[in-house]
């Protein structure tokens, strides 16, 4: 599918968004992109920044987080991304 979009609609950018999505957005704007913003917009370091995704692999649409800098954990579905959310506010608590 990815073939026929990039032949379709060149003017954009297609990569496969995990197991279950393509995204489909102007070149240039991928999770990478959107750290940076974050950075930009809300000064807030990369290196403080967590980035939990089911694509934090060479070519996988979370990966441009990863290659920004953000701590990225890699997840399989909505669940454990969940559980790793409430892990992480739990620590946060404690302190």
């Amino acid at each position: 599918m990815k073939v026929l979009l990039d032949k379709l609609i060149p003017e954009f950018s297609v990569r496969l968004g995990g197991a279950t999505s393509i995204d489909v957005t102007k070149h240039g704007i991928d999770k990478g992109y959107g750290i940076q913003k974050l950075h930009d917009v809300l000064g807030i370091a990369i290196k403080e920044m967590i980035f939990i995704g089911d694509a934090v692999f060479p070519g996988g649409n979370d990966y441009p987080a990863k290659e920004e800098g953000a701590l990225s954990i890699e997840v399989k579905d909505p669940h454990e991304t969940k559980r790793v959310i409430e892990t992480i506010i739990a620590c946060l608590e404690v302190n």
